[in-house]
């Protein structure tokens, strides 16, 4: 995980809704520790929501979306976001179960499985966050794949979960110097902060770990691609109904005017020559072929620009150019690709379209070479 990237989430946390949320929590868990039993429905509520966020940051972190979220009132529901209480029992379970074993492996072994399965904690939150199924996540063959697929990112995020555990740590037995108030704020930081790197990760590694964020550079590509789409099918529907109307005139100005106003007018003349380049009368197709063949020819690209005129000529052999210097260029360059016959039908009647030109004695004698 890039530097820059590691830095932004572990800022997450520290956005204005999780720091308000960890505020107002905070206070309320003071509160809910010195209320003795009356503060326990409090205790169990407010650790209940808070974790809910956890996985709620998760979750935003994962899907790339901006800013930071904020506590809903359908991830607030009790039977909304089950994924604490799921976690809460399969830690139980897997502490019980460690603990049955302790007798037979000894003290040293049991130190290790347990080491091992908080080491793997991660893997499965991920594996849970893009399967959405627990049962799966916790697959031997699945965690292990995640690891792999996550990469050094995996290691940062263990990185991440050991530093926040040794502060955390410190803050609660060597933290006296700190207001009580202030060591429950920076714990709860700390959790958010654990929670906001493995989204990221899952983010950054999207491609290797086979998830699908809401909001990726590919996504937004795929948006504007159908938003792009949907523009120039309504441009082409236009274009056709004045090419239907033999308003051809009306149809080669519209053209004009968008391709004006997009990004490059090389790069909108190409797309609509390619929609309209099948439709029957060709003269449509001619004229904006005789406005995109100079655009290419002078941005160097010169193996499309040939691939343009041995379409039209094949569409119309009577389609030129417009000027001279341009159609000679052609003609030259498909002579240099040995495509003589291209150029040969470029200079067929040169004399005519440009009588005069002073370019005349340079057709002459290609149009001699092209002879031989």
């Amino acid at each position: 995980m890039p530097t820059r990237t590691l830095l932004r989430a572990l800022l997450l946390p520290f956005h204005t809704a999780p720091l308000l949320l960890v505020a107002i929590f905070a206070l309320l868990l003071r509160f809910g520790l010195h209320a003795g039993l009356l503060g326990l429905p409090i205790l169990l509520i407010i650790g209940s929501w808070f974790f809910k966020y956890a996985f709620v940051l998760l979750d935003h972190a994962a899907e790339g979306r901006p800013g930071a979220p904020v506590l809903s009132v359908e991830a607030a529901n009790p039977l909304g976001e089950m994924r604490p209480l799921a976690y809460a029992l399969a830690a139980a379970v897997f502490y019980l179960g460690t603990e049955a074993i302790g007798d037979l492996v000894g003290p040293t072994v049991l130190a290790a499985i347990r080491l091992l399965g908080l080491a793997a904690l991660p893997a499965i939150i991920a594996t849970h966050t893009v399967t959405g199924s627990l049962a799966s996540a916790l697959q031997p063959q699945a965690m292990v794949a995640m690891i792999v697929r996550l990469g050094w990112g995996y290691v940062v995020i263990l990185g991440v979960a050991v530093g926040a555990g040794l502060l955390g740590s410190a803050l609660v037995l060597e933290g006296d110097d700190l207001a009580f108030l202030l060591r429950i704020a920076m714990l709860m930081l700390l959790w958010l902060a654990m929670f906001a790197v493995l989204g990221t990760a899952l983010h950054e590694r999207r491609h290797e770990v086979g998830f699908e964020p809401e909001h990726s550079p590919e996504q937004r590509q795929r948006r504007d691609d159908r938003d792009r789409d949907r523009e120039r099918d309504r441009i082409i529907d236009r274009l056709f109904a004045e090419y239907r109307a033999g308003r051809l005139e009306s149809a080669w100005q519209t053209i004009e005017q968008h391709a004006s106003q997009g990004p490059t007018p090389m790069a909108e003349y190409e797309w609509i020559l390619e929609r309209v380049a099948a439709w029957p009368n060709t003269r449509l197709a001619n004229r904006i072929a005789q406005s995109l063949l100079p655009l290419l020819l002078n941005a160097q690209r010169n193996g499309e620009a040939l691939k343009v005129v041995r379409a039209r000529l094949q569409a119309d052999p009577d389609f030129r150019l417009l000027a001279a210097e341009h159609l000679l260029r052609l003609a030259e360059l498909a002579r240099d690709g040995g495509d003589r016959p291209t150029a040969r039908a470029l200079l067929e009647d040169f004399d005519r379209r440009f009588p005069g030109d002073p370019a005349r004695a340079r057709a002459q004698r290609l149009g001699q070479e092209l002879t031989r």
